[in-house]
């Protein structure tokens, strides 16, 4: 059974030295380290990447293995197979284009502001089961670092990766994913592999990628 779900990343840093500055506007067309967010990895197209999931409940723990398809700032990931433990965890899995969609999906404005660090707060337009995500992102490089799910039911939902060069480009080589509140308790690590940089994706494949 092949379920799918859309690409999550998060970050290595936190935010305890952030300060606050909660609501601050910003403009987007001249923010420089919003600029650099949508710079990161330019000329990548496409790739695909091999994924290996090990996720912890409360009840036990899975496996799961599948695919990443990326093209512009589409994602998504085909799972192998999904255990019945699983599938309540896939089918919700939080979700959030390339930063290129942003603009057309979310207001945005800068939660906090550090010499290094920026956390950029999206509000989705449309009324839907997320309150907000906050992402962490590095001043110097534009790396994403952090994603952070705040669910209307009180759930949280954080993520972190870590990169490595790969062709030229900065590239996901590990994620680490915390599920808390709404009565779930979840921990992941998910490791990616064998990447094809700019491989062909199909209409096919992206015309079932979840909204945001």
């Amino acid at each position: 059974m092949r379920l799918r779900g859309k690409l999550i990343s998060g970050t290595l840093a936190a935010y305890v030295t952030m300060t606050p500055a909660a609501g601050q506007t910003f403009d987007v067309r001249t923010d420089p380290v919003f600029q650099k967010v949508l710079g990161v990895n330019k000329g990548l197209q496409s790739y695909t990447a091999h994924i290996d999931v090990e996720t912890r409940v409360f009840f036990g723990s899975f496996g799961l293995h599948g695919t990443v398809y990326r093209r512009g700032d589409q994602s998504i990931v085909v799972f192998d197979r999904v255990p019945g433990i699983a599938k309540s965890a896939v089918s919700k899995m939080p979700t959030i284009n390339g930063p290129g969609d942003w603009q057309r999906r979310y207001a945005i404005s800068i939660a906090a502001r550090t010499a290094d660090t920026t956390t950029f707060r999206l509000i989705p337009f449309s009324a839907e089961r997320v309150r907000s995500i906050d992402v962490l992102v590095s001043n110097a490089s534009g790396l994403v670092l952090e994603y952070v799910w705040s669910n209307v039911d009180g759930q949280t939902i954080t993520s972190d990766e870590t990169y490595e060069a790969i062709g030229g480009y900065e590239l996901v080589r590990s994620s680490t994913t915390t599920t808390r509140g709404g009565s779930i308790h979840a921990d992941s690590t998910t490791v990616f592999t064998n990447y094809a940089l700019n491989a062909s994706v199909p209409d096919s494949i992206l015309a079932s990628t979840p909204s945001d």
